[in-house]
């Protein structure tokens, strides 16, 4: 395959790109005023000139920070992981801050000599375990730079993964009618089975091996034992997590943190008697105060930073570094990247362009999925493979889960980095299919093919598969199964008998996976990047350019900036049930409903 010499000059940059839309707005106002459309011809050129002023105002211009200020940052609701946000939707006030922007955000506070502190409102974050060690990792890196770093919880209640962010502060700070649960830990899911059977509807699941347990909600009316012997062992994990930072971050006893973990519901005061918090107080208060602090010195709010930390980004030397995200459930096929699902040929393809792009010094991936796809999941471990193979550096970053087909992704890459308490492993094929011939005969509702072979309607959802049919099938999951696990130690540099006793389906939590050599170092993105740029023989005095993929479009932009950014209620309702992200929920569904041999990791809230 041909190399390209440097793919970034064949590719229009954000400033060409805005200037082609800002062009074909222009000509389509002049012609629509030639044509004597004037309201058109108006609103066209008027959009052109706005599009110009808002990309230099937002973009190009620095946003000045004065020395001594504070940095606000407010976290609410789901966090999303990547870079979502188009110039459009920034044109239209949209303040959704993802994970990228807060981890740029406060990298850049650490580094900042003239920044006063941090302050950070806590009001109804969602986000995985891991996600939460990653936020509270970031804080607490900017408070050893010797900033101050507050944390306000004042939600109506706040979780046990909220108070884990806010303990990377220096001070916590909780309203006084704020509740903090501090329930310890509890993974489990639904089991569907005997609601299938009243609605005649048969699942039919297949699953190597005895931990595989993905398909289990469908098939039985509670855990297997040994899922419940792998969720039993990362939820004793993730409360060591829990205890060690409150040990680190609150300067108290193991045995007073681990009797706060479990201490149930708290409120303020509670909360600070056991050495949980500083202090119950408003969020108004400690803005006021952290501004008396500094005289003539205002609060700024976390967009200005962040076009303030872009401009010095921009202005130094840069090695180029992609970061790609693998964000949702693996599907097979071209789609448009999103972070609601993973497209196999599209994230291939974008390996491969970065293997290829000489300015491209190496490729972090950040991973955060379930698996899905056998096909998609291995399109995407091939092209890692390959550019691992051509030279190009390739270090994996694990968010929350990347179990199954998330781990078969990753384990191509010359070294893998999750935190502690990413889901991952997983190791292993489940099979599902539905048979809705009973519901449908009850309905009335009559089928009749005609066919060349017996097994020819095999996979018709109109009938159950014959136990035959079954074993034939088995033996093909068998094989897959045998395929992931002999990639496992090729890429694990593990002996067989060691890939398959990691492996059988079993999830481990990061700590785990590391002890037993699934993953190379526990941490965050910030530490991917330090190795792929150890790996790229980037010297320490130098800068680095993190080079997002994929970017959103400015016509795209338009589109997404009409639909609006919360997923439905009801669906993220569901979704907190079933463990599963609410934006996942179309493309597991889609998975589910086409059944067939899936890489999935079985996910629990």
């Amino acid at each position: 395959m041909m190399k390209i010499k440097n793919l970034k000059m064949m590719v229009p940059g954000r400033m060409a790109r805005v200037a082609m839309v800002a062009s074909g707005l222009a000509a389509l106002g002049l012609f629509a005023l030639d044509r004597h459309a004037i309201a058109v011809g108006v609103i066209a050129l008027m959009l052109a000139l706005g599009l110009v002023a808002a990309f230099v105002g937002l973009v190009v211009m620095p946003a000045r920070i004065p020395h001594g200020a504070t940095l606000a940052i407010h976290l609410r609701g789901t966090l999303r992981e990547h870079v979502s946000r188009s110039l459009i939707e920034r044109l239209r006030g949209r303040s959704f801050p993802t994970l990228y922007d807060l981890r740029n955000a406060l990298e850049a506070a650490a580094r900042e000599p003239g920044l006063y502190g941090v302050m950070v409102e806590i009001s109804g974050l969602q986000v995985g375990l891991a996600t939460a060690q990653e936020l509270h990792d970031l804080l607490a890196a900017v408070r050893r730079a010797g900033k101050r770093v507050v944390a306000v919880i004042d939600g109506d209640q706040a979780s046990i993964r909220e108070y884990l962010v806010a303990a990377g502060a220096s001070q916590i700070v909780v309203n006084p009618d704020t509740a903090l649960m501090m329930l310890g830990v509890a993974a489990g899911n639904l089991f569907l089975k005997n609601a299938l059977e009243k609605a005649k509807i048969q699942a039919q699941t297949l699953q190597w091996k005895e931990y595989k347990g993905a398909a289990e909600m469908f098939s039985r009316d509670a855990m297997s034992a040994p899922l419940r012997e792998s969720l039993e062992a990362i939820v004793h994990d993730w409360e060591e997590i829990l205890v060690e930072s409150i040990v680190a971050d609150r300067g108290i006893s193991a045995d007073r943190a681990r009797a706060a973990v479990g201490a149930g519901f708290l409120s303020a005061r509670m909360a600070r008697e056991a050495g949980l918090i500083d202090s119950a107080g408003y969020l108004e208060d400690i803005r006021n105060e952290m501004a008396r602090e500094q005289p003539e010195k205002k609060i700024v709010e976390l967009p200005r930073y962040l076009r303030h930390a872009a401009y010095k980004r921009r202005s130094a030397q840069h090695n180029r570094i992609a970061l790609i995200h693998g964000i949702g459930p693996v599907i097979a096929g071209e789609a448009p990247p999103s972070g609601d699902f993973i497209s196999g040929d599209a994230t291939a393809a974008m390996v491969r362009d970065a293997a290829l792009d000489d300015s491209i010094r190496a490729i972090v991936f950040r991973v955060n999925s379930p698996g899905g796809s056998a096909v998609g999941s291995d399109l995407v471990w091939r092209a890692v493979k390959e550019a691992r193979d051509r030279g190009k550096p390739v270090v994996v970053s694990m968010g929350d889960v990347a179990g199954s087909g998330g781990y078969y992704v990753a384990m191509g890459a010359d070294a893998i980095v999750a935190e502690p308490g990413t889901i991952t492993g997983s190791i292993g094929v489940v099979y599902t299919k539905f048979n809705l011939g009973n519901l449908l005969g009850s309905l009335g509702v009559n089928a009749d093919f005609v066919k060349t072979r017996e097994i020819s309607d095999a996979l018709s959802p109109l009938r159950a598969m014959s136990d035959a049919e079954l074993e034939q099938l088995n033996t093909l999951v068998g094989e897959l199964y045998g395929n992931f696990t002999a990639k496992v130690a090729q890429g694990r540099k593990l002996t067989p008998e060691q890939a398959e006793e990691v492996a059988r389906g079993r999830v481990w939590s990061g700590k785990a996976a590391r002890e037993r050599g699934l993953v190379d170092e526990l941490g965050g993105l910030s530490r991917a990047i330090e190795l792929a740029r150890i790996k790229a023989n980037i010297a320490p005095e130098e800068s680095h350019e993190l080079v997002p993929m994929p970017q959103p479009p400015m016509l795209l932009g338009m589109r997404v900036a009409l639909i609006p950014a919360a997923m439905p209620w009801e669906l993220t309702a569901i979704g907190e049930m079933l463990g599963v992200p609410g934006s996942w929920l179309p493309a597991m569904a889609r998975l589910m409903l086409r059944g067939g041999a899936m890489l999935l990791c079985p996910l629990f809230g």
